[in-house]
């Protein structure tokens, strides 16, 4: 390695800038990597690279765009830290988005936060000086300063509806007066119906207001993927300066991070500083904080501290709704009765509602054929028989409530008198009675024979208790939201 690229490491503090007779660290960085790499990739994404020293203590790389950047940092980066190891460099890597405007409102006014390392500031005060770069939005090593936000998600562009209304009014509220009424807000429902959309629309409206405000959007698991990176080449201090000095952070799908301890621990702290420093948190959620399982209890109770909003399935007249709005926005011609055809078949979330219209679409196009019912049938009947809403059964309640109670299924059919075995089973029944089309003799047949009076009962005692009984009603709801997700 030392044959083909010399250099001496006693030269780095001096203040030549081409340590090796002309050829940069840069270039001798990149000669390096094209080794290591296919000469496609490298021809791709490395050669365009354009790298400078900086007061002997910087490689500032200069890449064309945002999305350029973050291939670079994904697939790139290690290896280029490792060269940059191999040949004995001491130079902290920057980069540099040619073209953009600057953003100085990330750097300035950086306060110190509690138990950050000290090694780290130092390399705050050098990488402010570089934001005066004219006509370059100037990044750190490993983290964007991009709010990663999808224009196409506003409040405009969503279909309020019945479903939605809380949410909406809830994301709304938070948008126009952040970090003041409701925080956290926390959102929380099945896959595809509209929780991502929300959340970036309270980004894109709050970043409309004047003063230029920080919006951090970030998925749960990239919020986990930079973690590591940051704690493998020892830049906790980049981590900590995008996550805690941003104006309104953004988390989608916190319920990956169950079981993830360090990253729960990391995100803690983070949702302490943002909170404290009266700065809006917004969640989003498949399912209800209580149920995110391997989750630290303070955090699950900072979930609960500001605003919990639900997203339901939209009914009929939602969905066509929906569809209507979309068929609009393609200039597509899709009369009423075509689009409640379409809600009323292509069952699920919103997205399989799209697909379905896609579909459609696509198939009259290629067809040249009318969008009609008929071309609806014959495409739904093809594409959406695994989509249809699947209908719960008393088998289905007895496993879940089996399964929340820790229960066997054979105790909710025995004759067993005790609470532990009889209040499940109870419940069982009772949501059998509100859940299926089953008689009282067909339920009661089903928990081993009892008799139709014991089922009434039940159903009797737990409508009554439920309004009382607080136990009751969250271990109600908790099973009811795992119907609702399989239904």
């Amino acid at each position: 390695m030392q044959s083909l690229f010399p250099f001496d490491s006693r030269n780095q503090g001096s203040n030549n800038p081409t340590p090796n007779g002309g050829i940069s660290p840069w270039e001798m960085i990149k000669q390096l990597l094209k080794t290591q790499i296919n000469p496609g990739d490298f021809e791709t994404w490395i050669a365009p690279l354009e790298g400078r020293l900086v007061k002997n203590s910087e490689i500032v790389v200069t890449v064309p765009n945002m999305d350029f950047y973050q291939v670079i940092l994904d697939r790139f980066m290690e290896r280029l830290e490792r060269c940059k190891s191999d040949l004995k460099f001491d130079y902290l890597f920057r980069f540099e988005i040619r073209g953009e405007s600057t953003t100085d409102s990330f750097f300035d006014d950086i306060t110190q936060l509690e138990n950050d390392d000290p090694p780290f500031e130092e390399t705050v005060g050098e990488e402010k000086d570089q934001t005066n770069v004219e006509g370059t939005n100037t990044v750190s090593r490993a983290l964007t300063l991009h709010s990663q936000l999808n224009s196409e998600y506003t409040f405009g562009s969503f279909v309020n509806g019945p479903s939605n209304q809380f949410a909406h009014a809830s994301c709304l509220a938070v948008a126009d007066a952040p970090g003041q009424n409701y925080n956290p807000l926390f959102l929380y429902g099945s896959t595809g119906l509209g929780k991502t959309h929300l959340l970036h629309a309270v980004g894109n409206k709050v970043l409309g207001k004047e003063g230029s405000p920080v919006i951090t959007y970030i998925t749960s698991e990239r919020f986990m993927n930079e973690m590591i990176y940051c704690l493998r080449f020892n830049k906790m201090w980049d981590f900590r300066r995008k996550y805690r000095n941003c104006d309104v952070l953004l988390v989608d799908d916190i319920q990956f991070i169950s079981g993830k301890e360090r990253t729960q621990e990391e995100f803690f702290h983070t949702f302490n500083a943002l909170y404290e420093a009266k700065k809006q948190i917004v969640v989003t959620s498949d399912i209800f904080p209580q149920d995110i399982p391997d989750i630290e209890d303070r955090l699950r109770n900072r979930f609960q501290w500001g605003l919990i909003a639900d997203i339901q399935p939209p009914d009929v007249e939602h969905r066509v709704a929906i569809l209507m709005n979309k068929a609009e926005k393609q200039s597509i011609s899709l009369s009423s009765s075509v689009a409640e055809y379409i809600a009323t078949h292509a069952k699920g979330s919103v997205r399989v509602l799209e697909g379905a219209l896609r579909r459609v679409i696509a198939f009259a196009a290629l067809q040249g054929r009318r969008i009609d019912i008929q071309l609806a049938s014959e495409i739904l009947q093809d594409v959406l028989g695994d989509t249809q809403t699947k209908s719960v059964t008393i088998e289905t309640i007895q496993r879940i409530v089996s399964d929340h109670f820790k229960l066997r299924i054979i105790d909710l059919k025995s004759k067993k008198r005790q609470r532990a075995f009889s209040v499940p089973r109870q419940i069982a029944m009772y949501l059998a009675r509100h859940r299926t089309q089953s008689s009282f003799p067909e339920i009661g047949a089903s928990f081993g024979g009892k008799d139709h009076t014991t089922v009434m009962h039940a159903v009797k005692k737990i409508e009554k208790s439920r309004v009382k009984d607080i136990d009751l009603r969250t271990n109600l709801e908790t099973i009811e939201r795992k119907l609702d997700q399989i239904s």
